[in-house]
């Protein structure tokens, strides 16, 4: 299992009613098979807002990912890896 604290930026995410069905990530694209779990963060709105919506997705070849947009700044991010 390879977790990143900060994150690791991923570009071009396709998504249905907000939920990803296809992704790029270090150059190469990821279709979602199944969605295993969604969570949403919402924390610290008196501080700095932790705004984030987290996706455990299963893709065609089989890698088990954990992806989250931060719903502030539209960004999204590779936080986990299942190998």
């Amino acid at each position: 299992m390879s977790y990143w604290r900060s994150g690791d930026p991923i570009k071009d995410v396709e998504t249905d009613n907000g939920v990803p069905h296809r992704f790029t990530w270090r150059g190469r694209a990821h279709t979602v098979s199944a969605v295993a779990n969604v969570w949403r963060i919402d924390d610290s709105w008196w501080q700095q807002r932790v705004w984030q919506d987290h996706f455990k997705l299963i893709t065609t070849t089989g890698l088990l990912i954990i992806l989250s947009h931060d719903l502030l700044t539209d960004d999204w991010l590779v936080i986990r890896v299942y190998d």
